[in-house]
């Protein structure tokens, strides 16, 4: 396996991880964003309401669409990061 390949797949594994491991925190946060209480929430409060509405699965809303950007992205800038180092060598 090239070490290109190596890096694409180690670059995809991490972002699946990253993305998975932050995803309740972000959930979370975004709420309390767009949160339209007159009072304001908690951290704290805002996860318990989350999990009393929506289990522990509603943390992970979103993590597929998130996944995909982030490895798509990922992908792209790697691609064209290697390729650009690939060219700009001097004894190229």
């Amino acid at each position: 396996m090239s070490s290109g390949m190596v890096q694409c797949i180690s670059g995809l594994n991490a972002a699946i991880i990253a993305a998975t491991l932050t995803q309740p925190l972000d959930v979370v946060k975004t709420r309390l964003q767009v949160g339209k209480t007159a009072k304001s929430l908690t951290y704290t409060q805002v996860a318990k309401e989350l999990y009393i509405t929506s289990g522990f699965r509603g943390f992970f809303r979103g993590t597929v669409p998130r996944i995909t950007t982030i490895t798509l992205w990922g992908t792209v800038l790697s691609s064209a990061y290697e390729y650009l180092r690939h060219i700009s060598r001097k004894d190229y």
